[in-house]
């Protein structure tokens, strides 16, 4: 069986709440009720993003996990403001906890030799250093958080890499070898693609790039780097 993406598990929550909200809006279909869930559906993104890492990657989908679970139990009633109000410094304290965690579970940089990536990072960072001698591509989804990917001692094979990459109010550094030819099909929403790379005007151009990237980003930015 075909493991989900991180990506393809959040498009999914976004096209869940998107049709929830357009047949109210319409009056389709009185979704009110099942609106009030929607936290909770990025409760799931949270600890689906925390197995997905093998509990590698803590710090960040436990804050989301903490934030949108909060929210679901004053939505649903089952907690009010004023229990907040007492319980406050609970959140700073498993927040804190699980940044020191986070901390001391793995190196600052992740040394991967996988061909193909499925990286997420939600209200927190990511740092991969990927070591392929046939990178193939994979998927990038940041939310609210930071990825830097560094493919400087990856080789490509006869086809193209593709990367998808899925940016919302968050930043990509990627660095790439310094003769790969980049292939940028994203779409900027108020954000920007930009490729920093110190390339000579009389480099010849390759028959086919070496890296396709496809995607958009919204309210941030995807930095190439060499």
């Amino acid at each position: 069986m075909k493991k989900l993406s991180s990506q393809y598990v959040f498009g999914i929550i976004l096209l869940v709440v998107g049709i929830l909200l357009i047949i109210r809006n319409i009056g389709l279909y009185d979704s009110g009720e099942l609106l009030r869930y929607i936290p909770s559906l990025f409760v799931i993104l949270g600890i689906y993003s925390l197995i997905k890492s093998g509990f590698k990657n803590i710090s960040g989908p436990i804050t989301m996990i903490i934030i949108f679970g909060i929210i679901q139990l004053l939505v649903l009633g089952i907690i009010n403001w004023s229990v907040i109000g007492n319980w406050w410094p609970l959140i700073i304290i498993l927040i804190g906890a699980g940044i020191i965690f986070n901390h001391y579970r793995q190196p600052s940089t992740q040394i991967d030799s996988r061909d193909k990536i499925d990286v997420m990072a939600m209200l927190g960072g990511v740092d991969n250093n990927i070591k392929s001698n046939d990178f193939k591509g994979g998927e990038i989804t940041v939310l609210m958080g930071g990825v830097e990917l560094d493919l400087r001692d990856s080789k490509i094979g006869d086809q193209p890499a593709v990367i998808n990459s899925t940016v919302i109010m968050g930043g990509v550094d990627l660095k790439v070898p310094a003769d790969w030819d980049i292939d940028i099909k994203m779409i900027p929403i108020l954000g920007g693609v930009d490729d920093e790379r110190r390339r000579s005007s009389d480099e010849n151009q390759k028959d086919k790039p070496d890296l396709v990237l496809n995607g958009f980003v919204a309210l941030g930015g995807l930095s190439i780097k060499d």
